[in-house]
């Protein structure tokens, strides 16, 4: 989003003064802004966030991100090895600080108060968004911090301050003009405008009208077809990676679900693709296979913010450490090569193992005592109860045959949750909606009394339906 400063100032000013900011917070959070992050590179990574077939739900989600910066973020794995020597695990603020180019001992994401050499913008003008006065607002992170201090959003159509024939036109340039690294996050399925779909358009008489389009120019009737402004955008050599966020733009998601009447025999509603699925196969691009090899997953519906963040963070790590250095080497987690390539760390569903390597059906799930005999703390010792299984919904006991598909799903929610109830986050911030032995471990449809229903693998909805097995 390109202004000038006296622009920029303005309409700083008006936020200041609807927020209820002083002169001098204002002073500092515009002197902050004005320079470089410190980056590796010397300056935060660009972004370009684009929305096709979906919901905006996981938008949503990521901007409800609440989180203590000194809780684990990657449990220790082979991945970690080679930066955490340990085997502890590596903590948020460990993992934020490697990927601005620190060392990891978080100096250059706290504030000077805390430890740190480099100021977090909002903390350092006093803003206290968070609402905690207290000696852990510094180590908080929330989506505004990610925002201001480690990236620089520069299109997202919910959150972006231009619209209309300057947006259209800004997001025209970038994908046909180079300028400079970004990274490229869709979020939405990508629907292909020659192939069919169940919901056809020849019985309107409208055949040329996209299915999925970024908006109109003012002037004529030219339109930005998603498939292309994917297409485009990802296929530029200057685009490092492409993050695909929620299950629609990994998987195809609810876009792509097959019709269930034997007339249409299985075909998909509408022709939406995952990301990579488009860009491997239906792009028509010479370079497919490589341009679809930047794609790293982030499903889920929606996705689980920390799960995206987990997922960047790990990636900037590894690039500002490995590629992006001059002279460019590997990343030391083993995710890329010297050329920004995928290598590894991930699974057959391109998502990082160390986000996406933990079944929810284990200890840290609230029921999973029930799958096996099991004691209460106050029961004698050698005392067992028999294996418990939930008969109807609101049953104590194990889901799985209310038809629970934790069996089969790997993602963080039994460990992170939701809804800000991360076990990293201080005991004052916990609503008490889920402890598992004095673990605050968040809401999750679990711990909610409802049998998971896998959205965060390949072939959700069609393949786990129904949610909840007739008894």
């Amino acid at each position: 989003m390109t202004i000038t400063r006296r622009e920029f100032v303005t309409r700083l000013g008006a936020l200041a003064a609807a927020a209820g900011l002083s002169q001098s917070q204002l002073l500092k959070i515009t002197e902050a802004m004005g320079h470089s992050a410190p980056w590796g590179t010397g300056a935060k990574p660009k972004v370009i966030w684009v929305h096709g077939a979906e919901c905006t739900g996981c938008s949503i989600s990521l901007l409800g991100l609440f989180e203590d910066v000194r809780g684990l973020a990657v449990q220790d794995t082979r991945l970690t090895r080679s930066v955490d020597p340990t085997g502890s695990g590596i903590n948020t603020l460990a993992a934020l600080d490697l990927a601005v180019g620190g060392d990891g001992d978080g100096g250059h994401v706290l504030p000077p108060g805390a430890g740190g050499h480099h100021h977090r913008t909002l903390n350092a003008a006093g803003a206290d968004f968070d609402g905690l006065a207290n000696a852990n607002t510094p180590f908080v992170a929330n989506i505004a911090d990610v925002l201001i201090d480690f990236i620089s959003l520069e299109y997202h159509v919910t959150v972006m301050g231009m619209g209309g024939a300057q947006a259209f036109e800004w997001l025209k340039t970038e994908m046909t003009t180079s300028t400079g690294p970004f990274v490229l996050v869709v979020e939405g399925a990508v629907q292909v405008d020659d192939l069919g779909g169940f919901w056809g358009k020849t019985d309107t008489g409208d055949t040329s009208a996209p299915w999925c389009a970024i908006g109109e120019n003012l002037i004529g009737s030219e339109m930005h077809r998603f498939d292309n402004v994917v297409k485009s955008l990802a296929s530029r050599a200057d685009c490092l990676a492409v993050i695909s966020i929620g299950q629609c733009a990994t998987f195809g998601g609810f876009p792509a679900c097959v019709s269930p009447s034997p007339e249409f025999r299985g075909e998909k509603q509408t022709p939406a693709f995952g990301v990579y699925d488009y860009l491997a196969n239906h792009s028509g691009l010479a370079n497919a296979a490589t341009v679809a090899n930047k794609v790293v997953n982030v499903p889920g519906c929606p996705t689980n913010p920390w799960w995206f963040v987990l997922t960047v963070v790990l990636w900037l790590a590894e690039a500002v450490n490995g590629p992006l250095r001059t002279p460019a080497t590997a990343g030391p987690l083993g995710i890329l090569d010297a050329s920004a390539r995928i290598i590894g760390g991930v699974d057959d569903q391109r998502r990082l193992k160390a986000v996406y390597g933990q079944s929810i059906h284990g200890p840290a799930c609230a029921r999973y005592k029930y799958a096996f005999p099991w004691r209460e703390p106050t029961d004698p010792i050698g005392v067992l109860r028999p294996a418990l299984y939930a008969q109807k919904p609101g049953d104590e006991g194990c889901l799985a045959t209310l038809g629970c598909k934790g069996l089969s799903t790997n993602s963080l929610c039994s460990l992170h949750g939701w809804n800000g109830q991360q076990p990293e986050n201080d005991p004052v911030w916990d609503q008490g909606i889920a402890q598992i032995n004095g673990t605050h471990a968040g809401g999750n449809c679990i711990t909610g009394g409802h049998p998971c229903m896998g959205c965060s693998e390949r072939g959700y909805p069609d393949a786990y339906v129904p949610f909840i097995a007739r008894r």
